[in-house]
């Protein structure tokens, strides 16, 4: 599915504008009123282990900042936390029900169902969770790291990292077209990575929850030397225990899983794997000894999810949750006195660096609606016993930043603004 099922959605400067913020409500909040925010997540269903963790990073800023009085005097809560329960329709309801009913200031969602149609019609702030095309061009609507899905400002990245351990064959696996934020990822990165000269081998219509040995020995006898999925992770884990049985020999890249409590369950089937945390700081940057103070804002954001959210602490979509959240708080700020949705769209629209305070290299909200910045950069990270751990960037910097050539990937200097640069 930062990030898909496939997390590996670059953010890139092209001198586009974003669209005009006509229509989105005129009327201001009161002085030191709550500012009330609704959310709409897949809790439950087959997606649910995937999409549930939003709601608690947002809680968790929230509280963090409204125990300091807010922004401005103005206190920010969460009033509505509803679950679509993985049904486009059931998503589609509980839409008029946050607007209509609960008329919530802002809004957040995270679901593979998400369908902006409403929320562009009535211009309520939108954030959450980018995993489909349906994200883009509108200007109040604001996906983590950026709203727009160029998967080849990721071609390069990937060709990078193929070379980098040494693979000239590599396998793709994604569900079929029916899921798209599945499928379009990996069938797109699938023809950048034949055409920049690699053996590939693709399915592109695997089964959501199915088996995949047969995929295992087809990889095997294609002599694949790399395996890039971008399905749930409870699928990659059901790959990686076929893989072992096969007695198969291969590097695997999951554009999903990171996540501790899936760590913790399975990790005998993860050791090894690799995860592009594309544009986001890992947790462990945050709390190992070897990057001391360099990320506060990931100390910041451990701390206050172990007191707010603790079972949520190591959860990805919690992290997008809290980046969401800061964008939101951020835009109220940039209003100033006069905080209304036209006023707030239109200032988040103006930020040029947004780096959610230390967790994100940064995004120029002028261009996210609509292009990508230069260049791409990732957070890569390798499961090493129990932790999830940085690998490829220099001493303390985590991220690895490449140019957007696929035929000739290179390393460059991270941009302004980027955390620990």
């Amino acid at each position: 599915m930062p990030g898909a099922l496939a997390l590996g959605i670059a953010t890139v400067t092209g001198g586009l504008a974003a669209p005009a913020t006509a229509g989105a409500s005129t009327t201001a909040v009161a002085p030191g009123a709550q500012i009330d925010v609704g959310v709409i997540s897949s809790r439950t269903g087959p997606l649910a282990g995937y999409f549930g963790g939003l709601a608690p990073g947002m809680i968790a800023y929230f509280k963090t900042i409204d125990a300091k009085g807010g922004v401005d005097g103005h206190k920010i809560v969460i009033t509505a936390n509803l679950d679509d329960g993985g049904s486009p329709s059931q998503f589609t309801q509980l839409t008029h029900t946050l607007i209509d009913q609960d008329h919530v200031f802002a809004a957040a969602v995270s679901s593979a169902w998400f369908t902006p149609n409403y929320f562009v019609a009535t211009k309520t702030p939108t954030y959450g969770y980018n995993v489909s095309a349906n994200w883009q061009n509108s200007p109040n609507l604001f996906a983590v790291g950026g709203s727009t899905q160029i998967y080849k400002s990721a071609n390069s990245t990937y060709s990078w990292f193929l070379k980098k351990v040494k693979a000239k064959s590599v396998a793709f696996i994604s569900y079929g077209p029916s899921i798209a934020s599945s499928y379009d990822a990996c069938s797109a990165y699938a023809k950048a990575m034949k055409q920049a000269g690699y053996n590939v081998y693709d399915d592109v219509s695997a089964q959501l929850g199915g088996s995949y040995s047969s995929d295992v020995q087809r990889i095997q006898q294609a002599g694949s030397q790399v395996i890039v999925t971008c399905m749930q992770a409870s699928d990659d884990v059901t790959l990686s225990r076929d893989v072992q049985q096969y007695g198969l020999k291969v590097k695997q890249l999951w554009l999903n899983g990171y996540d501790q409590s899936l760590l913790n369950q399975y990790g005998n089937l993860m050791q090894g794997v690799y995860f592009d945390i594309t544009g986001i700081v890992p947790f462990y940057a945050g709390s190992a000894s070897k990057y001391g103070n360099t990320y506060p804002g990931m100390k910041t954001y451990l701390a206050s999810m172990k007191k707010y959210e603790p079972s949520y602490v190591l959860n990805g979509l919690s992290l997008q949750g809290w980046q969401s959240a800061a964008l939101l708080a951020a835009g109220i700020k940039a209003a100033g006195s006069n905080i209304t949705q036209a006023s707030v769209i239109s200032a988040t629209n103006q930020l040029t660096n947004f780096n959610a305070n230390g967790l994100s290299t940064p995004v120029n909200w002028k261009v996210a609606h609509v292009g990508y910045t230069t260049p791409n950069c990732s957070a890569w990270v390798q499961v090493k016993g129990k932790n999830y751990v940085p690998i490829f960037a220099p001493g303390k910097q985590v991220f690895v930043c490449v140019n957007p050539s696929v035929s000739n990937p290179q390393v460059v200097t991270p941009p302004a603004g980027t955390p620990g640069a």
